[in-house]
């Protein structure tokens, strides 16, 4: 099984991938980060098949269990027919079960994200919501991706070598399982800066060298976003936030005292004025 071995002669492997010479993705569309090339190692691979392969595109989807919008999108992305795009499906809402702190990162830091669900192309593209997803397939075959960067990858047992100019790009590892719902599932993340050991259980590994930074993404449609939902997994809040909220509640009751202070003066005068009885 391929977990149990090297992964030998893999530089010859990657270097015959289909590739594209040139800039990555929009020039101009980036803020900070992009993305440089993504590899995907296949950990269920068989002696005589090929194990590595790098996509033409990354979808990397945006979800949640308690989007009543999502299961149209997941249905949609598994029947998918475009075999050469690679679906990386993320749980980045903290209010589901199984939910990865790295996708919850890349949902708000890296992409600056807000709702569910969301599609994010190549790292270029955004599509919000189950309308604007339908566009997808016509948004791929028009979209050429550019990636390059992996010259070699080999895995021993449970670690992990990646070779190539990256020019002090980030390296995330993500270990996939597919279920019946999401395809490619992110159930863990290694930052191979950190550590070259990965989570080998699952199907395969999905390697995304990226610029570091905050990828800002485009439009990739014109319709409007009307089925997008916004975040419910905002559990974790911060200290300042809170402090924020709270002096906002003071400000309000003292406009609100302040406005009702007149009324308020008339009403108290009203009570305290004597009673005159008419005479008999």
């Amino acid at each position: 099984m391929m977990r149990r071995t090297i992964l030998a002669a893999l530089f010859t492997i990657v270097m015959l991938l289909p590739g594209y010479t040139g800039a990555h993705g929009l020039e101009g569309a980036h803020s900070e980060g992009y993305i440089v090339d993504v590899i995907v190692l296949d950990l269920e691979c068989e002696e005589n098949q090929t194990c590595v392969s790098r996509p033409s595109n990354i979808v990397e989807y945006f979800g949640a269990d308690w989007c009543t919008e999502c299961p149209e999108v997941e249905q949609q992305l598994q029947e998918d027919s475009n075999n050469s795009a690679l679906i990386l499906s993320h749980r980045s809402s903290s209010s589901d079960d199984y939910w990865l702190q790295e996708s919850r990162d890349r949902f708000l830091d890296v992409y600056g994200l807000w709702g569910y669900p969301t599609l994010a192309i190549d790292g270029h593209y955004i599509l919000a919501g189950p309308t604007q997803s339908q566009e997808l397939g016509s948004l791929l075959s028009e979209s050429i991706s550019n990636y390059s960067g992996i010259s070699n990858v080999s895995l021993e047992n449970n670690s992990l070598y990646v070779e190539g100019e990256f020019n002090g790009s980030v390296i995330d590892v993500w270990t996939v399982n597919s279920t019946t719902n999401l395809t490619n599932m992110a159930v863990s993340h290694t930052n191979l800066s950190e550590t070259n050991i990965v989570n080998i259980d699952g199907e395969k590994l999905v390697i995304v060298v990226s610029h570091p930074g905050f990828i800002a993404l485009v439009s990739g449609s014109s319709m409007p976003a009307n089925d997008y939902v916004p975040d419910g997994g905002l559990d974790g809040i911060d200290e300042d936030r809170r402090s924020v909220k709270g002096s906002t509640v003071i400000i309000i009751t003292i406009l609100l005292m302040i406005i009702t202070l007149p009324a308020t003066f008339q009403l108290i005068q009203l009570i305290r004025a004597p009673v005159h009885k008419e005479e008999e």
